[in-house]
């Protein structure tokens, strides 16, 4: 409900010059509206990730060697759309619509235009402030941001994968369609040049193709840890309680606490923040 209120928002004004909306106000409703954006976009990267995912998992069957890609690929697939789907709950529920809960309150117990207008005007601030959009928490948002790149590197690294993987079985399943053919026409399946070029083709993908993609993984995968690491401090540091469970919440099995002492629930803020900085 209050993302549809915020794409009317700024249809309206568009349209309607006397609104009550504000220029401030308007532009406060964009920085949401990119915000969620961007955020329903990673979740729809991540489906399709996900869809591709499968399909290649249904592809290692005839190409074994693809095992410990497709592993890497998996985990650092499940972080990543945890990390999203949180992200995206915490802005949906948490922030916004506890928000529209309290300004619906606040409305109804107005009594003139200006408490209507003092009313909305907390409502976005609030909105601003928790999603991460004011000033103050500019640099978990430019975190934030840096996470989402890895993911579209992620993307970028996944698809090549699925490309490789469809040539290899295609040019596999044909070498073997091929050497059936032949052989029912009584002819050799296959001359002994025909056969080293397959198997350098097969070695090409199994020690060459396959052990690049698997290193780029390898190093998005740590970028993307050592920057949710990062995210998750500087939350756990915000005297916003809220931000500071949502830090708990996307660390919900404790990987990063494990690998970072700093993350640990008895620090105080003060002694976290200190913490941050050193």
């Amino acid at each position: 409900m209050m993302v549809g209120f915020i794409i009317i928002i700024i249809f309206h004004f568009a349209y309607n010059k006397g609104t009550i909306f504000g220029q401030n106000a308007i532009r406060k409703y964009l920085m949401l509206f990119n915000a969620l954006w961007r955020g329903k976009r990673m979740e729809y990267m991540l489906s399709c990730m996900w869809t591709k995912g499968t399909a290649l998992h249904k592809m290692a069957r005839s190409l074994p060697e693809m095992s410990n890609v497709l592993q890497r690929s998996h985990l650092l697939s499940s972080e990543m759309v945890h990390f999203v789907h949180q992200l995206a709950y915490y802005t949906t529920f948490e922030v916004m619509e506890c928000s529209w809960d309290l300004l619906e309150k606040a409305l109804g117990q107005s009594s003139n235009l200006d408490e209507v207008i003092d009313a909305h005007n907390e409502f976005i601030e609030t909105l601003v402030k928790r999603a991460l959009l004011d000033e103050r928490s500019k640099d978990l948002l430019t975190q934030l941001r840096a996470i989402y790149d890895r993911i579209v590197e992620f993307q970028n690294i996944q698809n090549k994968l699925y490309l490789q993987a469809v040539a290899e079985k295609e040019a596999r399943t044909g070498y073997e369609d091929e050497i059936k053919e032949r052989s029912k026409k009584g002819l050799y399946g296959i001359t002994k040049s025909e056969e080293q070029r397959e198997m350098q083709r097969r070695q090409k993908f199994t020690k060459s193709i396959l052990p690049d993609i698997e290193a780029k993984l390898k190093i998005v995968s740590q970028s993307y840890q050592e920057m949710v690491k990062t995210f998750l401090l500087q939350l756990s540091c915000s005297q916003d309680q809220a931000l500071q469970f949502l830090s708990v919440r996307l660390d919900f099995n404790e990987h990063y606490k494990r690998k970072d002492s700093r993350l640990g629930a008895h620090l105080t803020f003060q002694h976290k923040r200190l913490s941050v900085q050193s």
